[in-house]
């Protein structure tokens, strides 16, 4: 279990070396959101992709590849991406439930990361065969929702952080109740 929680806190990390544009100067947050905090995060995330929905159902990579000569990969894209909303909807319903639960908050995260790396493909598709305000606004929502994502990733490092050092305190105590059941009882002095 230990391994995963510091696998958890690698991928995180590194996500946030590599994906992240450098970040203003913000003061850091001190522990672990409030679970009302963190789904007011979680609502956020959700909410950035509700608005997507609409946007990803009016490109129409199909009609780019009849008329446009666009690459058939854009169509497959875009029905993934269609599936990819309706899983991260589903995936932020369980979470929701159960907002302190890192498999949940991690299972989300990935397929936030997923749906991003499809829609990030089908933006430059939009840029290069759909009109000009579809693409603008496509673009705008996937920057919008880095934001978010961003801050969600944020709080499931703090999570993760915070269920490990909970394991960790609690191995400590094991440990010590194991060493005081494990020492001989004391010697009762012989009455004469």
């Amino acid at each position: 279990m230990r391994a995963v929680f510091t696998f958890a806190l690698s991928v995180l990390s590194l996500g946030a070396q590599t994906a992240s544009p450098p970040k203003q100067s913000a003061p850091p947050i001190a522990g672990l959101e409030t679970p009302w905090d963190a789904r007011q995060i979680v609502a956020q995330v959700e909410k950035n992709d509700e608005k997507l929905r609409p946007v990803l159902a009016n490109l129409n990579p199909q009609r780019w590849y009849d008329e446009k000569g666009a690459p058939s990969t854009y169509i497959l894209q875009w029905q993934t991406a269609q599936q990819q909303l309706r899983d991260v909807a589903a995936t932020t319903q369980l979470l929701e439930q159960k907002i302190e639960s890192l498999p949940l908050a991690l299972d989300l995260y990935f397929r936030l990361e997923a749906l991003d790396v499809t829609a990030r493909s089908l933006s430059e598709g939009a840029q290069h065969y759909a009109d000009r305000a579809t693409a603008e606004q496509f673009s705008a929502l996937l920057a919008q929702n880095f934001t978010s994502r961003e801050r969600f990733r944020d709080y499931i490092r703090d999570l993760a952080a915070s269920t490990e050092q909970n394991f960790k305190v609690a191995d400590e105590e094991a440990q010590r109740c194991r060493a005081l059941l494990s020492q001989p009882p004391p010697r009762q002095a012989r009455k004469k």
